[in-house]
């Protein structure tokens, strides 16, 4: 357990390690054995060292980006898209309403309770 717990300080003075974890690059299984195997001192740390700490640890999105976003977006496809949903929406419906309604209709033409004063036998 010594070992896990100066490999956590080790990861506390190397913040940009956490970006490649969360992007997929890498995982802390990876990066325990090579602080086991090469030390935290080794050259190979400085190749995970090039990104940027602050773009890593907290997400820059802003309202300038949502619109770039916005802009790109073909409303054509879109409207195409949200016709086609309804028409979906439409058909299933309709075929509810039918069913339910033959439902209804079939459970009250069919269905006749038996007087009481009557036997099976009558």
């Amino acid at each position: 357990m010594e070992k896990i717990e100066e490999f956590k300080s080790f990861v506390k003075t190397k913040p940009e390690l956490i970006s490649y974890v969360r992007n997929g690059e890498m995982t802390w299984q990876k990066f325990y054995e090579l602080w086991f195997l090469y030390g935290p001192d080794s050259e190979e740390w400085n190749r995970y060292s090039n990104k940027d700490v602050k773009s890593s640890t907290k997400s820059n999105f802003s309202l300038s980006d949502l619109f770039n976003n916005l802009k790109k977006v073909d409303m054509d496809s879109v409207r195409t898209n949200i016709a086609g949903i309804q028409k979906a929406i439409g058909l299933v419906q309709e075929i509810i309403s039918k069913d339910t309604k033959l439902d209804n209709a079939g459970t009250k033409d069919t269905y006749k309770p038996r007087p009481i004063y009557r036997r099976f036998e009558d």
